[in-house]
């Protein structure tokens, strides 16, 4: 049975130029590659290779400590440094910059696959050098190891609701076989009774091929088609839609009984146990109105975002934005030579006539609509006017902390009001106390 989340917006999705376009390799492959040695938001690493090393695809390049993710290489050739370079984050990391040979040697000591019908939960752990691959970057050793003998429902999200990204899509659509068996596998290691695989109603070639699958695979997981509406891929969202249960405060879905996995980071499990592959690669979508040739690739860790561009054929026009992720909550890009890393899904390079025609901030009417739409049941426009008399005391009770800043406040304002961005200001106050 499907339910239904608060709130929610519905941007246009500006799918059509890539929804139809298979996952395709790289014109021309890059001539280097940087590779962070931190691929997660915790944790951290150290290097296990120097400069003038050769390296082959797969083989370790760090140790991941502290639960962090262990990184792999993703072409084979010769360790040129091993420096701080430009990261997607916006800072710069210690990072493994590898000269491309071309040749793509394989790690002659790759492990060796598994037989998916034994693999134990612990098998399944160790396989590191995975993170959540839909944004959030968490390494999935540390998420499985929690969630293990504690769930009664793993979601594979492939619901995919920010506007241009169709990444997850084509994965879902081609590589379908491969996804229903990792989840039957994660389900069955960590105790899940239920495995279902969620994605939205409009996708559906995706949907026909996934059904197709099940039927020949006799599988024994579920699939859930809902309503497009964004954010319905953030986690508590989709637990709500698929389960009924909700996600409170700063609660985790864990918390109610569910794991939820990107699906690319479940295909990436299964290569990992099947075939032994370390998450080398990942699809990535390269979209936007300034995009001469919009595509899905398979590209390369460590990828400069340049080549990216180059294989889609460039810009056809200047690109006002540039971003990493979708427009609704995607990292603007002011460097092109920064990497591709594991979490990175798609580069968006938007016109003028794609972005919101610029309009002074008006007054707030307290027309409520940012409450209507906010999924967390936020009242934004209450933050809003605390803010502005300065009533640092009143923040405490609006729980600014539980925003996910999703930026469906900002997106249905009719004022223009930057509410995403008063709603973070006002969390900063109350993790100080209440001062400005």
């Amino acid at each position: 049975m499907k339910h239904s989340f608060f709130g929610g917006v519905y941007p246009a999705g500006h799918k059509e130029n890539t929804r139809r376009k298979p996952i395709a390799r790289l014109e021309q492959p890059p001539g280097q590659v940087v590779i962070p040695l931190l691929m997660s938001h915790t944790g951290d690493a150290v290097s296990l290779v120097r400069q003038g090393e050769r390296v082959c695809v797969g083989q370790p390049l760090s140790r991941g400590v502290e639960e962090g993710a262990s990184v792999h290489a993703s072409v084979s050739g010769v360790v040129e440094a091993v420096e701080e370079r430009a990261h997607p984050w916006g800072r710069r990391l210690l990072s493994v910059v590898i000269r491309n040979d071309g040749k793509n040697t394989p790690w002659p000591q790759w492990p060796a696959p598994l037989d998916l019908e034994k693999v134990t939960a612990e098998q399944l752990i160790e396989r590191t050098g995975i993170v959540g691959m839909g944004g959030g970057a968490y390494p999935t050793a540390l998420k499985l190891r929690q969630a293990a003998g504690k769930i009664d429902t793993l979601i594979v999200n492939a619901a995919e609701c920010e506007p241009y990204v169709t990444a997850d899509h084509r994965l879902l659509l081609e590589r379908s076989g491969h996804v229903l068996q990792g989840a039957q596998v994660i389900a069955r290691c960590l105790g899940a009774s239920r495995a279902v695989v969620v994605t939205e109603g409009d996708k559906l070639n995706a949907v026909e091929a996934v059904e197709r699958r099940m039927r020949r695979r006799n599988a024994k997981v579920e699939l859930c088609t809902a309503g497009t509406r964004y954010p319905l891929g953030a986690e508590k969202q989709i637990v709500q839609t698929v389960t009924g249960r909700e996600v409170f405060g700063s609660k985790l879905p864990l918390d109610v009984g569910c794991l939820v996995l990107n699906v690319a980071t479940v295909f990436a499990v299964q290569e990992a146990l099947a075939r032994g592959r370390a998450l080398t690669h990942r699809v990535v979508t390269v979209a936007g109105g300034a995009v001469a040739r919009p595509r899905n690739l398979w590209v390369p860790v460590g990828t400069p975002l340049r080549c990216l561009l180059e294989s889609a054929g460039g810009l056809r026009e200047q690109a006002e934005l540039i971003l990493l992720g979708g427009p609704m909550m995607g990292t603007p890009v002011s460097d092109l030579e920064a990497p591709v890393i594991k979490s990175t899904n798609a580069l968006i390079c938007l016109n003028s006539w794609e972005l919101r025609r610029p309009r002074p901030e008006s007054i707030c009417i307290r027309c409520g609509k940012c409450v209507s739409a906010c999924p967390m049941h936020l009242a934004p426009s209450f933050i809003h006017r605390a803010l502005q008399r300065e009533e640092w005391d009143k923040l405490p009770a609006l729980h600014p902390e539980d925003c996910m800043e999703c930026g469906c406040c900002s997106y249905i304002c009719p004022a223009r009001i930057p509410l995403l961005e008063q709603v973070r200001q006002a969390r900063q106050s109350v993790e100080r106390g209440g001062a400005q």
